[in-house]
C-alpha cells in the first residue's frame, strides 16, 4: 500500500484537534446557560425584588396645621416653702400629736415636751423679779431723804431689769415646749419618738413639713433659649406642661414664674421655676418630670411627620417623590412639635415626602407609595 493510501485511511491530526475544541466550547456554553438560568430561578423563588422594581416606602404629604412653639426638658419637682422641725429648748419628748405623712394646717399641734422643769423655772424667775421689785420701789422711797446712796438704787434698778429677762426668757422657755406646725403642708418621717429625750443641740429635725399646694417644678434651658423664652414673655404669660417624666400623663399646668440672673458656666444653662397648684397632689418634691415650654401657638404651618427629616452633612433634607422617583430635597425646619417638623423653606403645600426613610434608599431611586401597592383580586373559590 503506498503512502498517500495509507494517509486516506488515518484522520488527520488537526481536524482531530478542532474536533475537540468544538466539543469543549459547547460544553461550556451549556455550563453558563445552565448557570444564568438556576440564578434567575433562585432570585423567583427567594422573593427578593428585581433590580429594576421600585422601592415600596410609606409618604405623606406636606400639609397645614397649627403647632404650638415649645421647648421640653427634664425637670424636679420643689417645694415652695419646706420647714424642717427643731427643738429650741433640751427635755422629755412628752407626746406626738400626729401621724408621719399626715397632712397638717399651720398652727396644729405637732410635739409636747415635758414642761414641768420649765415651769418651775418660771416661777423661780417669777418670784426673783418680784423681789427685786420691791427692792426697788423701797429704795425709790428713801433716796430722796438720802437713806442710800444713789449708786446702790441704780444697782437696785440693774438687778430688777435683769430679773425681769429672766422672766421673759423662762415664759420663751415654757412655750417652746409646745410645737406647732409654722406652715400648712405635708409631713415626712419622725425622726424621734415619744419617751426619748430632745435637745436644742439636735442636728437632725423632728420632722419635715413639705408645702404641697401650691408647688414648683425647677428646670434647665440652654443659654441659646434664653432670647426666646424672654421674647414670648415679653408678649405674655408664657405657660408650663408638666408630665410624666419620659411623657405619658399630663401632671399639671401653670405659669413661668422665675428666671434666673445668672447663666451657670459649668453648664451653660439657665434655672426657670414654674408654679403649679398641685390638686389632687400629683407632684411630689423631688420626683422628675417632663416640662413642655408653650411660647405660642403657629397657625397655618407647613408640618412633615418629623421622622421624614434626616440630618446629613450640608444640613436637613427630606427626600420628596417626584415622577416616581424619591429625590434629596434641602429643607429649614423651624422646629418641631408633638412628632411633627415645621418646614420653613424647601417644600411647598402637597408635596409627597418619604417618612420613613429604608436604609437602601438613594437619591433619585424609583420608588412607590406604600398606599398605591396594586390591589390583587381575590380567587373565587369554586
Amino acid at each position: 500500500m503506498t503512502y498517500r493510501q495509507l494517509g486516506s485511511l488515518v484522520p488527520h491530526r488537526s481536524s482531530r484537534l478542532f474536533s475537540k475544541g468544538r466539543l469543549i466550547g459547547s460544553l461550556v456554553l451549556l455550563a453558563l446557560v445552565g448557570i444564568t438560568v438556576w440564578r434567575i430561578r433562585a432570585e423567583e423563588h427567594s422573593g427578593k425584588p428585581k433590580t429594576d422594581a421600585p422601592l415600596v416606602v410609606a409618604t405623606a404629604a406636606v400639609r397645614q396645621a397649627t403647632v404650638p412653639i415649645e421647648l421640653r426638658a427634664t425637670g424636679e419637682v420643689v417645694s415652695r416653702h419646706s420647714v424642717s422641725v427643731m427643738p429650741q429648748v433640751s427635755g422629755l419628748l412628752q407626746s406626738v400629736g400626729f401621724h408621719e405623712g399626715q397632712m397638717v394646717a399651720r398652727g396644729q399641734l405637732l410635739f409636747r415636751i415635758d414642761p414641768a422643769p420649765f415651769q418651775a423655772a418660771l416661777a423661780s424667775a417669777r418670784s426673783a423679779w418680784n423681789l427685786d421689785e420691791s427692792i426697788v420701789r423701797r429704795d425709790s422711797a428713801l433716796l430722796p431723804h438720802g437713806y442710800i446712796a444713789p449708786e446702790a438704787y441704780e444697782t437696785a434698778v440693774a438687778t430688777a431689769q435683769q430679773a425681769k429677762a429672766a422672766l421673759r426668757q423662762a415664759r420663751i422657755n415654757l412655750s417652746y415646749t409646745v410645737i406647732r406646725a409654722p406652715i400648712a403642708g405635708l409631713t415626712g418621717a419622725i425622726s424621734v419618738r415619744s419617751g426619748n429625750l430632745v435637745s436644742s443641740s439636735m442636728t437632725t429635725p423632728l420632722v419635715t413639713i413639705n408645702q404641697m399646694a401650691p408647688i414648683l417644678v425647677e428646670f434647665n434651658l440652654p443659654q441659646s433659649d434664653l432670647e426666646t423664652v424672654l421674647h414670648y414673655r415679653d408678649q405674655g404669660p408664657v405657660g408650663i406642661e408638666v408630665s410624666r417624666e419620659g411623657g405619658g400623663q399630663v401632671l399639671g399646668s401653670g405659669p413661668l414664674v422665675f428666671i434666673d440672673n445668672t447663666v451657670n458656666s459649668q453648664t451653660g444653662t439657665v434655672l426657670y421655676r414654674a408654679r403649679l397648684p398641685n390638686h389632687p397632689l400629683r407632684l411630689w418634691p423631688g420626683q422628675y418630670v417632663g416640662v413642655r415650654v408653650v411660647l405660642s401657638v403657629q397657625k397655618n404651618a407647613l408640618v412633615v411627620p418629623q421622622t421624614a427629616v434626616q440630618d446629613g452633612q450640608k444640613g436637613y433634607f427630606v427626600y420628596e417623590v417626584v415622577n416616581g422617583r424619591a429625590v434629596i430635597v434641602p429643607v429649614t425646619v423651624a422646629h418641631e412639635a408633638g412628632g411633627l417638623a415645621v418646614i420653613r423653606t424647601g417644600l411647598p403645600l402637597g408635596a409627597t415626602v418619604v417618612t420613613e426613610v429604608p436604609e437602601t434608599l438613594r437619591n433619585n431611586m424609583r420608588v412607590m407609595p406604600r398606599n398605591r401597592l396594586p390591589v390583587v383580586p381575590k380567587r373565587r373559590l369554586t
